[in-house]
């Protein structure tokens, strides 16, 4: 049954932000294209693509000056007719109409990063100066390209492949294989022949969702502006071993690396150790930014 205008209109989202640098549950309105996880401020603002679990944890540590605003996932992620370059110009009106002056700061998480990555170099081809561009975990998709859905399944299915026995090992390793040949990664959840699964908001952050898809086709055109990494160190396997994520080769300016100790993708802001050393790094990165435009501070 076709869901009714009127029931469509109804729905929200719900996204945790900052009350006097006490945690708060926000109802977002379906439309709004942007959130303040930190309202206060008047310094240049740190724009989000979407937010994290455990993020806003990082904002309270960022300190109660620093503006972060979350750009909202874009509602085409869960189409199979999205596209990066799509979101990446809704977001980029967003930030104009908010910011029309440079430097802008901005990052994403996972498959978020790609999109704040399109988002810089739209706004560089724009003839605007990106003073800071972060990316939280996001490995450059053209270096890991189809060997990422390979090692993407592994860790997913680590419990499962430490209940084997070494003889179900290359049968199971075999059919993921034949996956990576139609670069279907038919063994990850809900994407089986003929599946039914219905996308849910939180899907932006599984390995299945449009958005995720997009992103690993995605090729990074050269960055020449300054570019934070935050990355996880631990339980890498491959590839993932890259000290750079693979970025090595796209970054053509001054690049930066914070490592956080987080062995899950989902959890790399969870620890206390972890969320104060990205928001002590996130923070002098901005400040650094900051110093070097004092006119654009003021204007802020």
């Amino acid at each position: 049954m076709k869901e009714s205008t009127k029931t469509k209109s109804m729905r929200r989202k719900f996204y945790t932000i900052l009350r006097e640098n006490a945690k708060s549950l926000a109802i977002v309105p379906e439309n709004t294209q942007m959130v303040a996880l930190q309202p206060a401020g008047e310094r240049l603002p740190f724009f989000m693509v979407d937010s994290y679990p455990y993020f806003i944890d990082v904002v309270r540590l960022t300190g109660t000056d620093q503006p972060v605003l979350s750009l909202i996932g874009y509602e085409e992620t869960r189409s199979e007719s999205y596209n990066i370059p799509d979101e990446a110009n809704a977001h980029l009106k967003t930030i104009l109409a908010h910011q029309p002056l440079g430097p802008y700061m901005l990052g994403g998480c996972s498959a978020s990063g790609i999109v704040a990555y399109e988002i810089a170099q739209r706004l560089r081809a724009l003839g605007h100066e990106v003073g800071l561009l972060v990316l939280f975990d996001t490995p450059n998709p053209y270096f890991m390209r189809e060997y990422s859905d390979f090692w993407m399944s592994v860790t997913s299915y680590r419990t499962d492949l430490s209940k084997m026995s070494w003889s179900e090992v290359p049968g199971w390793m075999a059919e993921k294989f034949r996956g990576l040949k139609d670069r279907k990664p038919r063994w990850l959840p809900g994407t089986s022949n003929g599946s039914t699964h219905t996308p849910s908001i939180m899907d932006q952050f599984g390995p299945t969702s449009p958005r995720v898809i997009a992103a690993r086709r995605y090729r990074p055109a050269p960055y020449p502006g300054r570019f934070l990494l935050v990355k996880r160190e631990r339980d890498l396997v491959g590839r993932y071993r890259d000290p750079n994520f693979g970025w090595g080769n796209s970054v053509q300016g001054v690049m930066e690396v914070c490592k956080v100790s987080a062995a899950d993708h989902l959890e790399i802001f969870k620890s206390e150790i972890d969320r104060s050393t990205v928001a002590q790094r996130l923070r002098k990165s901005i400040d650094e930014v900051i110093e070097h435009h004092p006119a654009a501070c003021l204007r802020a």
